[in-house]
Formats: structure tokens, C-alpha cells, sequence
């Protein structure tokens, strides 16, 4: 009786072959892809400048003061401070804030009394950087003007310190008697000067400024004009421009805008 032949060893040897086949696929397959990807993409790791990091905020617009949503006075107080400058115009030394971070500019506003006694003023940062700035506008109805500062000859590691207000008109808006909120000012240094209160009359017409004007329950001291007034969240609702003893007087934020607007 003829006994029929194993087939054993041939599946074993096509077994094999199809084990050789897989590693093969396995090891072989990511290592070319990996190659392609390489050659597609270029280096997977790369680096940026300075310079690249800082136009790169820029043009994106991020170079604001945060804003803090949970009200926490402490936190909005930290948060501002980058965007409150010190300004010694000729023999007065008074305050201001940054309205626009540009490439090689800042826009920074601050009183028409501050001013307009001479064109240049010498601006001190929070980063303890100096730059000379040039007075562009004095407004005929406020009293606020604009100067540009020159920040050119500033390495881009600094530039980057540099923060401007955030502002809000809904906030604006959203203002009334009892309101939290805080003065930050550059009389003793650069944003050295904080005071926290409350909003007496958010719409009050002062006879000596001529304009309606944020009325607060909060001190001041000489030197702090031009500076900012904020609500506990952050948003800058106006710039300090008087005051006596425990009271303030601010011009809101509306006004600044709308001669921003006209600058513009």
C-alpha cells in the first residue's frame, strides 16, 4: 500500500519564507519612510530668532497685558504693569501707557498737560529700558496726546516685555457706582504707584477738566497722571488725570479712543 508523501517540509520552508518576508516588511517599511518624511519636511528640528519670535507677536497682535477673568485684584494688578511707563517731559515727570506694540515703535499715550511743554520726552519701561520719544499729537477736546517711541536700538530679547493695555467696551460700559478697581501710576518708578478703590460716578462732569470723567473713591499721587485706571479684571477703563486727597478723576477709555481713532 503506497503511503502518501509529507508535505511538512514544504510548508515549513514557505512558513519560514513568509517570517522572513514580515521582519523584513517591519524593519525595512518605517526606515525609507522615515527617509521620505526627511526629504519631504527637512530637519524635524528647528530654531528661531529673537527677532522672529518678537514680529511673530507682533503681526499676531499678542503683545497685550492678559486679562483676568477671575477678577482677582491681586492677579490684574501683576498682569498691567508692563503696560505703565514713566514720562519726563523737560522738568515734568509724569506717566503714560502703551496703546500699540509696533515692529520698531511703541504708541504711548498720556496727558495734554504732561506734553505739551516740550516735543521729545525720555521714556522709562518696566523693564527698566530708557528710549527717547517724540510727541505726534496733543488733542484740541482731551486732555491726552500721543508720542512715538523709538525702540530700534532695543535688542529683540527686551522688545518682548513690552505690553500694551487691553481694553474692552462692553467693560467700559459695564461700569457703576461701587465698581471695583485700581490706579497704577510711575511717580516713585516705573508702575511703583498702586492705589485700589472704587467707582464713585462713572459718568461725571468735572468744570475743571471740561469732560465727563470716571469718578473715583481712590488715592493718587502727583506724578501718577497719564497712567491707568483698571477694572479688577485688567481692562484699562481710563487714564488717571487728577486728583484730592482720596478722590480721582479719569478720563475713560472712550475718549482715548476715539482721538486714537482720529490718529489713526
Amino acid at each position: 500500500m503506497n503511503k502518501r508523501k509529507k508535505r511538512y517540509p514544504g510548508s515549513i520552508r514557505r512558513c519560514a519564507l513568509c517570517m522572513m518576508l514580515w521582519i523584513a516588511a517591519v524593519f525595512m517599511v518605517p526606515a525609507r519612510a522615515v527617509e521620505a518624511a526627511e526629504t519631504a519636511l527637512g530637519p524635524l528640528v528647528q530654531t528661531t530668532m529673537p527677532e522672529d519670535e518678537y514680529l511673530g507677536l507682533v503681526h499676531l497682535g499678542l503683545l497685550r497685558t492678559e486679562e483676568n477673568y477671575n477678577g482677582d485684584m491681586s492677579q490684574s494688578i501683576r498682569n498691567v504693569l508692563p503696560s505703565v511707563v514713566q514720562i519726563r517731559t523737560g522738568r515734568y515727570l509724569g506717566s503714560g501707557m502703551i496703546l500699540e506694540v509696533r515692529e520698531n515703535t511703541l504708541l504711548i499715550v498720556s496727558n495734554r498737560h504732561q506734553l505739551q511743554s516740550q516735543e521729545f520726552s525720555l521714556i522709562r519701561f518696566y523693564n527698566g529700558v530708557e528710549v527717547s520719544a517724540r510727541r505726534i499729537y496733543l488733542s484740541d477736546t482731551c486732555d491726552l496726546g500721543f508720542v512715538l517711541a523709538d525702540i530700534s536700538a532695543v535688542p529683540y530679547e527686551k522688545r518682548s516685555a513690552f505690553c500694551a493695555i487691553t481694553a474692552r467696551e462692553s467693560c467700559e460700559g459695564g461700569l457703576s457706582r461701587g465698581t471695583e478697581m485700581f490706579v497704577v501710576g510711575s511717580t516713585d518708578g516705573v508702575a511703583c504707584n498702586i492705589y485700589e478703590g472704587t467707582v464713585a460716578d462713572p459718568w461725571y462732569y468735572f468744570e475743571e477738566f471740561g469732560s465727563y470723567m470716571i469718578y473715583n473713591d481712590c488715592r493718587a499721587k502727583a506724578g501718577m497722571s497719564g497712567g491707568g485706571t483698571f477694572d479688577a479684571h485688567g481692562h484699562c477703563i481710563g487714564m488717571i488725570t487728577g486728583g484730592f486727597e482720596d478722590e480721582t478723576a479719569s478720563l475713560p477709555m472712550q475718549f482715548i479712543r476715539e482721538e486714537w481713532e482720529k490718529l489713526n
